[in-house]
């Protein structure tokens, strides 16, 4: 394949349990030192961001694996982890319903000069009935494509506070007269900004007002297909939109002992949790049944009472060198400019990833590492 400039990341386990829905995954705590300590050994081994989500709720089940019931608030875990660490680029998640844009533009700004132009922002438009409907953010009188009605204005009135000295703006949900906000980000003329979305109305929000988009899939092909999907979007629409792939690796010593630890999850895997997940994603989670409701979803889905998936079928698995080819092919067809990596054991693997993977695909022209302030888009610290 020819030589890529990509950039790898890590994507922290602030909830409880990391992202696998089992009884017998490894234990990722959800404490501010083990996520400090995860991205300071990600940044000692080269690698470029970290990326942490924004979860308010978990999914329950019988051990809490994979967002369980603790979880650290992504914005201020991020400004303590810009304290931490001097290189890494760092990017929080903010929900467009749970910030204000004026409050949230503010607080980038800061956070921006803790990190002395390191941050990066992850916006999300949608809104869980479940995560944000128990604090009252979440409103059933605005669809799918009004939220992104908002997003727009959202990020709009953000712009402009970075950028302009004062701000008058009426929009249909956000009004600010002689609005002041600085001081104004490290980076000019902002931070990184990207956004994860599926929607055709979410890519085309994404293009017209992001760097990247964050592509996820329900297994490998369907990843290369979002990401080759978002690029032609970005072709259509005339602009030069980066794409994330995000993906499961699971490393091992060989082939066979990488497959086996996902057997292993996958045979404790914990149903209640991924049922009750299902459940908050469908539509009946706007009606807030919720006991029924998971007994109605786990019926469905495990009716003859076979073990369930617990790792996502998004993944790469394997040794070292199956994981260079794995992810040098991933890069190639999926077209992606950088790739942000979950692992099962955070600590352990990354450190695999750092040591064995990564230094492999650097000498093959296949990404980058310690690269001083990485970045997606043309802003440069001041």
């Amino acid at each position: 394949m020819s030589a890529r400039d990509v950039e790898f990341g890590v994507f922290l386990p602030v909830s409880d349990g990391g992202f696998i829905f089992s009884n017998t995954a490894p234990v990722n705590p959800s404490t501010y030192e083990y996520i400090k300590k995860v991205t300071k050994l990600a940044e000692d081994l080269g690698m470029g961001f970290a990326i942490a989500l924004a979860r308010w709720r978990g999914f329950g089940g019988t051990h809490g694996g994979g967002y369980g019931p603790d979880s650290l608030e992504a914005v201020s875990t991020i400004a303590g982890i810009a304290e931490a660490t001097s290189r890494i680029r760092v990017f929080c998640t903010m929900h467009t319903m749970a910030f204000h844009p004026a409050v949230a533009a503010k607080m980038i700004a800061t956070i921006d000069q803790i990190a002395h132009g390191r941050l990066g922002l992850n916006i999300v438009a949608g809104s869980n009935p479940v995560d944000h409907g128990q604090m009252g953010i979440w409103r059933k009188d605005i669809d799918h494509n009004e939220l992104y009605s908002v997003a727009t204005e959202w990020i709009t009135v953000m712009k402009r506070l970075w950028t302009e000295e004062r701000v008058e703006f009426k929009g249909k949900h956000y009004t600010l007269t002689d609005c002041e906000s600085d001081p104004k980000p490290v980076q000019k003329p902002h931070p990184s900004l990207i956004c994860a979305a599926v929607s055709d109305t979410g890519y085309e929000f994404t293009m017209r007002h992001a760097d990247a988009s964050l592509v996820n899939g329900t297994d490998i092909d369907d990843l290369v297909l979002n990401g080759t999907r978002n690029k032609a979007k970005a072709k259509e629409l005339g602009t030069n939109t980066k794409t994330v792939g995000l993906v499961m690796m699971v490393p091992g010593e060989t082939d066979a002992a990488a497959e086996e630890r996902v057997r292993a999850y996958d045979a404790g895997a914990d149903a209640k949790a991924i049922a009750t997940r299902t459940w908050q994603y469908s539509q009946s989670a706007r009606e807030w049944s919720h006991d029924e409701q998971v007994r109605m979803q786990y019926k469905a889905h495990f009716p003859d009472g076979k073990t369930p998936q617990a790792v996502s079928r998004s993944r790469l698995v394997g040794s070292p060198d199956t994981l260079v080819e794995k992810v040098a092919d991933l890069i190639e067809r999926g077209q992606f400019d950088w790739l942000v990596f979950y692992f099962p054991d955070y600590l352990r693997d990354v450190e695999t990833f750092g040591k064995e993977v990564l230094p492999k695909l650097v000498a093959r022209g296949v990404g980058r590492m310690n690269t001083p302030h990485p970045t997606l888009s043309a802003a440069v610290p001041a």
